[in-house]
Order: structure tokens, then sequence, then C-alpha cells
């Protein structure tokens, strides 16, 4: 059985001024999983202006979402906003056709998916030591490791090293 088009218009009698499409589109309908990382409780919206151009049409347009994801530094889940204006496609003699648009709108929201997910510019992350969220506040192990560094001013995580023997 063949899936319909999420996001599509059919291109006859468009008007020279050209057409507006303004909705939402749930992942699911764009073939956009759920992950460990990306859960999508929330639909994609897009708002797109088709222009034509003889028997081509130009579409532009932008789309926003909101996904619930996981922080890189300390594994906490946030929702974080999801927008592009850059929607720009050009689809040539398509004059009398059906316009399925979802591929080209699957590609341009998963391109601004980020390869690092930050709950917050400042997120302390987690305790390299015990695993504590430093958000919450210290945990403890940062003054364990000053009383082991006997004497020193500041530990350093590459102190251990020096105790080392390769030969």
């Amino acid at each position: 059985m063949e899936k319909s088009p999420a996001i599509c218009y059919q291109v006859t009698g468009m008007p020279l001024c050209g057409v507006d499409l303004e909705g939402d589109v749930s992942f699911e309908e764009l073939g956009i999983e759920e992950e460990v990382r990306f859960a999508f409780p929330h639909p994609l919206h897009y708002r797109l202006h088709l222009s034509p151009m003889g028997e081509d049409v130009l579409v532009r347009g932008s789309l926003s979402a909101t996904v619930e994801t996981v922080c890189d530094r300390c594994a906490e889940n946030f929702e974080l906003k999801l927008e592009t204006d850059e929607v720009c496609h050009t689809y040539k003699n398509v004059y009398g056709q059906l316009l399925d648009l979802t591929d080209d709108i699957r590609e341009d929201i998963l391109l601004t998916f980020p390869q690092v997910s930050l709950c917050s510019e400042d997120c302390l992350g987690l305790c390299v030591i015990c695993g504590h969220n430093l958000n919450q506040g210290p945990c403890g192990c940062r003054q364990d490791m000053l009383a082991e560094a006997d004497g020193k001013d500041e530990a350093s995580p590459w102190d251990k090293l020096d105790n080392l023997k390769l030969s």
C-alpha cells in the first residue's frame, strides 16, 4: 500500500501571485521516527509560498518544531526549538501534477537537528567521578581530589598519570 504525501499541492490554475500553504504535519507522516535521543510530541509547523514560473514552481518558506531531546552534558531531557526560514526548492515541469513536498520538507527539518544538544550554553554537565548533575549543585568530589593532591593548589585529572609505570 503506497503512503499518501503528507504535504502536497495540485499544480493547476495557480494564480500568478502564488499560493500560501500553512499547516502542521507529524514527524511520523514525514517518515521521521523517534529514537533514543529525540522524541516528537508536537507536530512540525510549515509556512510555504508556492510561486508559478511557467511549468515550474518555486517553493520558499519556513519550518518550526519543538522536539524533546537529551542534553549531551548532563543527560537531562529538555525541549528544543528547531527553526529554519531557508526552505527553498524549485520543481521543474510540474504544472498539472500533484506536487509532493514531503521528502524535501523532511530533509529541511533534519538539517536543523543539532550535532550536540545542550539544555543551556552554561550547562555544567556531570561529575566525571560520581556522575552527579552539577547543575543541581556541587557533589563534593572536587574537594576530595584537592585533598588527595598533597598540598597542590589545584588537582589535575592528569595527576594520576604521574605514577604510571610504562616499562
